[in-house]
């Protein structure tokens, strides 16, 4: 889903012609490909070089001779002058992923009359996790990259630390819990950890919070196979289960789709960090 400013520097790119308009959309692309740029800034700055490459295509220069023979070192050393993305804005890509594996990791567990918890799954979801928020943590600066691996350590570090004290491996650390107290204790976290992080960072409030009425959903449906056989026969399990999953999938194809108008209306809300 493209935003209305890129609807527009699209228009004015059709201004040039063969090569230049191949050139040219060459090197948009590459500064497109830049998630960790302010996003006003960059569609500005990508106006700026379609309007010089068309003025010099009116002068009968080539957009190649203005800009350089190389279309991607020329975007690169064009990013280099455009401020970075605060860190709300860096997250919002982050937010569709992360809902989509809390729904295929915590949500379906909430579905079963039994979990059987095991701690080294929780560590490998958590290193993957770590892995995919990365990237973007690299240009945080030095006391947000260590604050970020302490955050990292700190689960590896107590699960070994506990098994060291009860003589058992990590693979061992396993439990049986009722859905239940579980289903019941992410019906209140989930909505709290959206309130605190909306709170924490008020322009992330742009992104609605669909994923709280899905959780919820989730955890009601456990508490009532928890309660009620009824729903546990195969018709209405798997029903609901079906609706569930489409909803989910629903929800994040077309919060993907809307990432670049979050990042457009962040990056109005605040000066970039």
């Amino acid at each position: 889903m493209k935003t209305q400013i890129e609807k527009e520097n699209d228009t004015r790119m059709t201004q040039l012609k063969g090569l230049n308009h191949l050139y040219i959309e060459e090197l948009v692309g590459y500064l497109r490909n830049q998630p960790q740029k302010d996003y006003l800034a960059l569609e500005e700055t990508i106006a700026d070089v379609i309007d010089n490459a068309a003025d010099a295509q009116a002068h009968g220069r080539s957009a190649r001779q203005y800009f350089g023979a190389d279309a991607q070192a020329s975007a690169k050393a064009i990013s280099e002058t455009i401020p970075a993305a605060s860190l709300s804005e860096k997250l919002v890509f982050f937010i569709p992923l992360f809902s989509m594996l809390m729904s295929y990791t915590i949500y379906p567990m909430l579905l079963q009359p039994t979990i059987h918890f095991a701690w080294g799954n929780l560590v490998y979801g958590w290193a993957f996790i770590t892995l995919v928020f990365l990237p973007p943590v690299v240009s945080f600066g030095q006391k947000r990259i260590f604050l970020f691996f302490l955050i990292f350590l700190s689960l590896p570090l107590f699960i070994g630390g506990y098994a060291l004290v009860t003589h058992q491996s990590p693979a061992q650390l396993t439990r049986q819990m009722s859905t239940w107290p579980v289903a019941a204790t992410v019906l209140v976290l989930i909505p709290l950890i959206f309130l605190l992080m909306v709170w924490l960072m008020p322009p992330l409030r742009i992104v609605p919070l669909s994923w709280c009425a899905l959780s919820g959903a989730a955890s009601i449906f456990g508490f009532l196979l928890h309660y009620f056989p009824i729903f546990s026969q195969p018709i209405l399990y798997w029903s609901f289960s079906s609706v569930f999953i489409i909803a989910v999938l629903v929800l994040f194809i077309w919060q993907l789709n809307r990432i670049p108008l979050y990042r457009q209306q962040i990056s109005q809300l605040q000066p970039p960090q």
